[in-house]
C-alpha cells in the first residue's frame, strides 16, 4: 500500500497544479540525454534490462540517447556498450564532446601551467583531499592504493596512473578536470579557497564527496547546446535526465528537464519534473510511452 501510495504522489495531476511531479504528460522529444551515476545505472553500477531495451527501441525509431557524465571516454563506452555499440558522448561535464566515432567535437581544458599551479596548492593546504587529475583518456593520481581511488577504479573499470600531471600532460598541453575527493567539510573548506582564488574555475559538486575542478565556462549545459547545435536539434526537442548538482544546469536548459527521485531536495526543486528513483528505473517509467 504505502508504495502505491508513493508512486501516485510521484505520478499524479502535480504538473497541472503546479507542483512539479512525474514525467511531463506530452513529452515528444528528438534526444535523450542522461547523465550516468545516480541517474541511469542502479545501485548495482549497470543499465538495468528493460531501460537498456527501452534506449534500444527509441533509437531504432531515430531518438537519440546521448550520455553526459563526469567520467572520461573509457569510461563513458564501458556504460554506453550495456544497449548500444557507439554513439556520441558528452564526458567531464561539458570539457570534451565527442561524436560517435569518438572525434573530437569540443574540448576545453585548464591549461596545464594552471593546472599544475592548482595540484600544488591543493597538495600544500589540503592535505587531507585526495587529488584526481583527468585529461583525455589519462587518470593520475598520487596514491593508487588509497580506498576511495580503488572504489573508483572498481565503479568505472579504469586504472589510475600515480605521476606527475605537469608531465603526463606535457603533450596536450592541460587537462580536462580535477575531482576531488574527500570528507564534506574537508572539501568545503577546499571549495571556498579555490573558489576564492580562482574565481574564473568552472567548480561544482557531483555529491558530498567529489567536488569537481574544470576550465572556465565549462558545464553540461554548455556541452548538450554544442550536442544539440550539430545534430540541429532544439532544446525544446530535447530531454534531460539527472540526479547531482551538476546537472542542475542542463535540467534546466531543455524543455523537458527531469530529475530522478533519489536527487536532493535542492535538484529536485530546480528541475521542471521528477520521475522515480535509479533503483526504480526512473527513466524507463519515463519514457515508456514514447
Amino acid at each position: 500500500m504505502e508504495d502505491r501510495e508513493r508512486k501516485e504522489d510521484v505520478y499524479g495531476d502535480g504538473i497541472r497544479a503546479g507542483i512539479k511531479k512525474g514525467a511531463p504528460p506530452d513529452m515528444h522529444c528528438r534526444v535523450i540525454y542522461s547523465d550516468i551515476d545516480g541517474t541511469l545505472l542502479d545501485s548495482r553500477h549497470h543499465v538495468p534490462a528493460r531501460t537498456a531495451g527501452k534506449i534500444r527501441e527509441l533509437e531504432a525509431k531515430g531518438i537519440l540517447f546521448i550520455l553526459v557524465s563526469a567520467r572520461m571516454p573509457s569510461a563513458v563506452r564501458l556504460v554506453q556498450k550495456e544497449f548500444c555499440d557507439r554513439g556520441p558522448m558528452i564526458c567531464y561535464s561539458g570539457g570534451l564532446v565527442l561524436d560517435k566515432d569518438g572525434k573530437e567535437m569540443y574540448s576545453c581544458p585548464i591549461r596545464l601551467d594552471l593546472a599544475v599551479e592548482i595540484w600544488n596548492v591543493l597538495r600544500q593546504e589540503h592535505p587531507k583531499v585526495v587529488r584526481n587529475g583527468y585529461g583525455w583518456d589519462d587518470w593520475v593520481v598520487d596514491d593508487d592504493q588509497d580506498p576511495r581511488v580503488r572504489r573508483e577504479e572498481d565503479i568505472t573499470e579504469g586504472k589510475a596512473l600515480v605521476g606527475d600531471i605537469g608531465e603526463i600532460f606535457a603533450e596536450k598541453g592541460g587537462i580536462h578536470k580535477f575531482l576531488l575527493m574527500g570528507e564534506p567539510e574537508d572539501l568545503l573548506r577546499a571549495e571556498r579557497s579555490l573558489r576564492v582564488r580562482y574565481p574564473q574555475l568552472s567548480i561544482l559538486r557531483s555529491n558530498a564527496y567529489y567536488l569537481e575542478v574544470m576550465a572556465p565556462g565549462v558545464g553540461k549545459a554548455q556541452g548538450i547546446r554544442i550536442m544539440c547545435e550539430d545534430y540541429g536539434i532544439s532544446t525544446d526537442e530535447a530531454a534531460v535526465f539527472g540526479d547531482g548538482e551538476n546537472d542542475i544546469g542542463m535540467l534546466q536548459a531543455v524543455r523537458y528537464g527531469i530529475a530522478m527521485g533519489n536527487a536532493p531536495e535542492q535538484v529536485k526543486a530546480a528541475a521542471p519534473y521528477v520521475t522515480l528513483s535509479n533503483e526504480e528505473e526512473g527513466i524507463y517509467e519515463a519514457v515508456k510511452g514514447l
